[in-house]
Formats: structure tokens, C-alpha cells, sequence
């Protein structure tokens, strides 16, 4: 191999195999430069774990911490400037950094503001307990202030009412994640349970929180089976806007969007009503049976405090569930601990069954049942959702937080006289009937919808008490006597009361008419022979007028409404139709049949009516444009309209009548069978 010479003054780096000599003074001076660099360098397990175990025992690092330490090795010999040698010492910044000083051991431990309030009665360490303190802002402190430490979450009254209970809530992390969706639903700065504090609470927390999520849930009418966590929002109703308040006095012919939909106050009542029929609630964590007799899926209707036996003498309590003979939902009221002792009892119901009237909650039967692990007694009764008790709408604590008096009384003179009217024409029917109600009392009777009121529980008393019939007549007067007193509680409330009679009709005659006050003295005169409510319904002759005038004007109201969406009814009918017809891949062996023949001309008219633009290329989103085109499609009209293709090539003329006998014959030739 020919060699090279390397030229003076050139830059290359001569390649020399080092002798047996250099290679061993190479060696002993990196082990003394290690040994003496790893004597001067603090311990990497003080510094992370506070201590080496293995000082003492062959770690040849430095484990005083007086002791300044370093990283950089020790220098090295110089090597000349004008070469490179393999010896040269490895390059590091001037400005390198020091190792980790001695003070950060003593140095409190970081814990992020949130953690602090959720670990607040936790261990605290004793370097860290006052030093963490003074991380805490005004505002940071306004907010901790607020936490409950018992319940490891922000106080129930600021908490949102959509946080469901579930069946065992033994899972830190979730509650972690509960509380975090709380604290943010109330804008606390970010305040928030981290799933680490959360692990170190003490165990007996999370019964706390599971009585917590339960109390949420008795509130809460959004809770649906078999759904363990947290729900969204409540639905939203309005479909449309209300109407804007500049658009009035339209002509004959203009129509606004919302003439052609029920009005918003009604779907939105409709759908509540739809909605509480379809609730739910997973049985076992009420310690309800999954079914009896023939009902399941029991969803409670009344609180504990509303279930006490002040009227039957018995704890009730009160079930939404469905029957699995017909499918239809059923109020359950349920006597607890009542043993039947008297079959002949039952016959009583049957009496009830035949009563059908408007202001009559109906009855379906009664059984008694085991299932809730004593002996009940369980009365069927129609449901009505979204109803509420006299007693909840007037004499209740909530309503007297928003009165809505008239001339200064607390219900108006007009509501008073409907309430007599419904509840006068029902004891009519039933003491025809040879019955007596025996409940008329603020919490036995419903407020189903607008000022519709319905006796309820009757034929309960009947039950419970039977006697065979034969102080009827004694319990017809005492339904006489409690309608006046209700009447009383009415018309007073709240300035009155039943304990001093004088001041209460001294008030009646002041506030209101004198056929009122003569028809509540009547009701509260000593029970006679001659006493019967077909009086009372002579003195109410005239009122009864008045409200028989207000229910068919009601009545006029609601087929007005109804009307507007039957047509709507005929307008889905064509855009199912459209959809079976419009851009179907294959029929009868044809790939192409939606897009030829008639199938063509419906797809240009789908373009027309759904697909239209503006001259600047936007879409045209006009409802009315599509409901007038639905409709003179619906109808037939012979009204021509020109169709375009979207390549703009072919322009056809046609009316609607001949589209709609397209569609037809489309949607036959779908639902032939060969």
C-alpha cells in the first residue's frame, strides 16, 4: 500500500496506533479521576429517597450534605492547541448547571391548591402545614370556605341537581370526578377533587357520599334504570322561537312559522307530561320489588314526608308503574301494613269501578301483596303526570314564596267558584251513586292541568273502614261539612284559619261576593235530613254556566291547536314517502331506479323544494317555501312549476298534480309483493 505524506499547515489529524505504554497510563489515570469524581458527587438516593441504604456498605458517593458537591470531573492535562488527541477531555458548556442543592431536601412538599382543600383533613406534614397556608389568596379562601370537609364535596344547595345517585357509590374516583363536575358547574376558579386527595381520605367518606348522591336523586326527575353516572341537561322543549313582537296585524294571506305548529307553552306541557310517563328508576336502590301482581318498573311518586298516615291512619306511599296486560301506566297507592281481615271488603271497589266522571280520579282494583316484605294493601289508580296536590299549589311553603294574588287575595274570586263547581258536580255523581267521597282534603285532591281539579283516593276509606253501608248517610253529611271547610282554608289562606270561623267569614264577606260567602255557611251548617248537595248545586246554578262557557272555550282552544298539527300529520306522510322513493340504490334488479323515469322528476322536485339557492350561492333555508310546496303537492293543485337539473342542462315543466301522481305510482310499485 503506498503511503502519504501529510502537508504542513494542514488541518488533518494524524491517526497514530498508541503503544502498550500509553494504554496503561490511560487506564490508571480514568479509575483515580472516577474514584476521586464519585467521592465529591452527592447521592442520587439522598437526594430523591432522603437516604442511602446502601452508605456504609460500598457507595463510593458523597452522603454529607455540608459538603459542597459537583458534577464537572476533575481537568485534565492539557493537550497541545495545534492537535487533536483521542486524550482530550469532553466538551461541556462553561454555564453548566450544579446539581440539585442541599436546602431543596428541607423544602416543603408541592401539592396543588385544589388538593390542599380536598386533603385539608388529611396528615399534614410538619415542615409543609404552615407553609402551605400562605398560598391562599382572599378569593382562594372564599372558596375553601365553602367546601365541606365532612362530605368531601361543595354544600347541596350550590350543587347542581343533575348529579344522579347510583346504586353503590364506593369508587373514589368517581366521586373525585363528581366533585370536579360540581366545582365547575359553579365557576370556583377551577376548584375541583383530584382523584389523589380523593384516595386519601379515610373510607368512611364514601358512605357520606353515597347518602349525598341519594338525596340529589329524590329531587332530580331525569334518573333513568340502569344508569350509573351523571346525566346531561334537562331537554330543551321549544322546538321554534316565540314570535317576534314587531310582527302583528298580517293580512289574510301571511302566515308567520308558528301558525303552522302548536303554540310553544302547549308542546312544552305535552312533552313533560311524556316525559315524566317514561321515568324510571332502578328498584333496587329503593328497595323496591322489580314487580307485583301484574305492574313493574315502580317509580315513587311522593316524598317521605307527604307519605305519613294523616289521613287513612296508615303510612302510604304512592308508585308510577306499568301494567303488562294492556302496557298502560298505573298509579299505585300502596296502605302499608294493612292486614285484610274482611273479604267481603273488596266488594266495595267495584262500587268505584263504575264511576266514570271528569273530576273523579278512577279506580281500576285493588289486591293486597307481599312483596314489599309486609302485608299491603295496594289501590290501581289512573295516572295523571306532572298533577300536584291543592295542598302543594296554595298552602305549601313554595307557593307562598311566589304568590300570585289578585286585589290582594291569595286566590282569585273566579278560581275559587271553578274549584266549587268541579268539586260539587263530583260529590253530585257519587253521592248518586249511592258512595261517599270521605277525602275531600288539600292533599286527596289533584291539579291535573290548567284550574282541572280531580278527587282522588277515593274508595279507600270505604275499604279500610267497612261497615257495610250503613252510616252512609252520616258520611254524606261529613263530605258536605269538609267541603266547606276546604272552601274556608281557600278563601282565607292566609289570613285566616279554620280555628276561629267568625274572623274567617267576617273576611269572606269582606273580600268576597255574597253568593260565596251563602254557599260556605251552608256547607258548614249543622248536618240535616234535608242537607244534600243538589242545594248547593241550585245556589251555584249561575256559576255553573261560567264554567261550562270556559270549558268549551278551552275545548275550542285545543282543537284549534290540534288541527295545526293534523296537517302537519299529512306532511310527514309525503316526506316518508320521499324517503322510500329518493336516492334508493336498488329496486327490482335495477340499480338506476330512483333515477330514472318518474323516479327523476321526484328527485328534481326534492331539489326544488329542499335544495334551492340564492343569486349569491347560498342555501335557501325558508320553512314556509317548503310547507307551501308540501302542500300543494299534498293537495294536487294543477299549479305548474318549472324543475331544473343540477347540470343546468334539462328544464321541465310540470304541475303538482302530475308529481304527486308520480309518487304515487312509485310508492305502489315499493309495495307491490310479487
Amino acid at each position: 500500500m503506498a503511503s502519504f505524506t501529510i502537508p504542513s499547515g494542514s488541518a488533518a489529524v494524524p491517526i497514530v496506533a498508541p503503544t502498550a505504554e500509553k494504554i496503561i497510563s490511560k487506564n490508571n489515570s480514568n479509575k483515580n479521576s472516577a474514584n476521586s469524581s464519585s467521592k465529591v458527587r452527592t447521592c442520587r438516593n439522598l437526594i430523591i429517597h432522603g437516604n442511602c441504604k446502601y452508605e456504609g456498605k460500598g457507595c463510593e458517593f458523597n452522603h454529607d450534605l455540608n459538603k459542597p458537591s459537583t458534577t464537572s470531573p476533575p481537568p485534565s492535562p492539557e493537550t497541545p492547541k495545534s492537535k487533536l488527541s483521542v486524550h482530550s477531555p469532553v466538551f461541556k458548556p462553561s454555564g453548566n448547571i450544579s446539581s440539585i442543592s442541599p436546602e431543596v431536601i428541607n423544602a416543603p412538599p408541592f401539592i396543588p391548591k385544589q388538593s390542599q382543600v380536598a386533603s385539608s383533613e388529611g396528615p399534614k406534614s410538619e415542615n409543609g402545614s404552615s407553609d402551605q397556608q400562605q398560598f391562599y389568596d382572599r378569593d382562594d379562601q372564599q372558596h375553601a370556605s365553602m367546601f365541606d370537609q365532612q362530605m368531601n364535596y361543595f354544600p347541596a344547595q350550590t350543587t347542581p341537581n343533575y348529579l344522579m345517585s347510583t346504586r353503590d357509590i364506593t369508587n373514589n374516583t368517581f366521586n373525585a370526578l363528581a366533585g370536579s363536575i360540581a366545582s365547575l358547574s359553579l365557576n370556583a376558579s377551577n376548584y375541583s377533587v383530584s382523584a389523589s386527595s380523593s384516595r386519601s381520605q379515610p373510607s368512611s367518606h364514601n358512605t357520606s357520599n353515597a347518602s349525598y348522591f341519594s338525596q340529589l336523586s329524590q329531587v332530580d326527575s331525569l334518573f333513568y334504570q340502569n344508569q350509573s353516572g351523571l346525566l346531561p341537561a334537562p331537554l330543551q322543549y321549544h322546538l321554534y322561537t316565540s314570535p317576534l313582537p314587531h310582527i302583528s296585524n298580517l293580512h289574510p294571506h301571511q302566515k308567520t312559522i308558528h301558525a303552522f305548529f302548536m303554540s310553544d307553552n302547549l308542546r312544552e306541557d305535552l312533552q313533560r307530561k311524556n316525559e315524566a310517563t317514561l321515568q324510571t328508576v332502578n328498584a333496587q336502590d329503593y328497595n323496591l320489588p322489580e314487580e307485583i301482581h301484574v305492574y313493574h318498573s315502580l317509580y315513587p311518586l311522593e316524598s317521605l314526608s307527604e307519605s305519613l298516615g294523616k289521613v287513612f291512619g296508615y303510612p302510604t306511599s304512592v308508585y308510577k308503574s306499568v301494567c303488562t296486560v294492556d302496557g298502560r301506566v298505573y298509579c299505585l297507592r300502596r296502605i302499608e301494613g294493612y292486614r285484610l281481615t274482611n273479604e267481603i271488603a273488596m266488594s266495595t271497589i267495584e262500587n268505584w269501578r263504575r264511576i266514570r266522571h271528569a273530576n273523579v280520579v278512577s279506580i281500576r282494583e285493588a289486591f293486597t301483596t307481599k312483596a314489599f316484605g309486609d302485608h299491603s294493601l295496594v289501590f290501581v289508580y289512573d295516572y295523571h303526570p306532572l298533577s300536584q296536590t291543592l295542598f302543594n299549589k296554595h298552602f305549601s311553603p313554595q307557593s307562598q314564596m311566589h304568590p300570585s294574588s289578585v286585589n290582594g287575595l291569595a286566590i282569585p274570586e273566579k278560581l275559587v267558584w271553578s274549584y266549587i263547581c268541579q268539586i260539587a258536580a263530583a260529590i253530585k255523581t257519587i253521592h248518586s251513586s249511592g258512595l261517599a267521597v270521605r277525602t275531600i282534603e288539600p292533599t286527596k285532591i289533584l291539579l291535573t292541568s290548567k284550574n282541572r281539579i280531580r278527587l282522588n283516593c277515593c274508595g279507600i276509606m270505604d275499604l279500610l273502614t267497612y261497615d257495610g253501608g250503613k252510616n252512609l248517610p252520616h258520611y254524606q253529611q261529613e263530605d258536605l261539612l269538609s267541603f266547606g271547610q276546604l272552601l274556608v282554608s281557600l278563601a282565607c289562606h292566609p289570613h285566616a284559619s279554620n280555628h276561629n270561623l267568625q274572623k274567617s267569614i267576617d273576611f269572606i264577606s269582606r273580600q268576597y261576593s255574597p253568593d260565596l260567602k251563602n254557599v260556605i255557611l251552608y256547607l258548614l251548617s249543622n248536618p240535616s235530613p234535608v242537607k244534600s248537595i243538589d242545594d248547593v248545586v241550585a245556589m251555584i246554578g249561575p256559576r255553573l254556566l261560567h264554567e261550562i262557557n270556559s270549558a268549551h272555550n278551552y275545548n275550542d282552544f285545543l282543537e284549534s291547536e290540534l288541527s295545526h298539527e293534523l296537517e302537519n300529520g299529512r306532511l310527514v306522510r309525503l316526506l316518508c314517502k320521499f324517503g322510500f322513493i329518493n336516492e334508493r340504490p336498488e329496486f327490482d334488479m335495477d340499480p338506476s331506479w330512483s333515477e330514472t323515469g318518474d323516479r327523476y322528476l321526484i328527485k328534481l322536485f326534492r331539489d326544488y323544494v329542499f335544495h334551492q339557492v340564492d343569486k349569491n350561492g347560498y342555501p335557501v333555508v325558508d320553512m314556509s317555501h317548503v310547507l307551501m310546496c308540501l302542500n300543494k303537492l299534498d293537495s294536487g293543485v294543477d299549479e305548474k312549476i318549472m324543475l331544473v337539473s343540477r347540470d343546468e342542462q334539462s328544464c321541465l315543466i310540470v304541475s303538482y298534480r302530475e308529481i304527486k301522481n308520480c309518487i304515487d305510482s312509485a310508492f305502489r310499485d315499493l309495495s307491490r309483493r310479487k
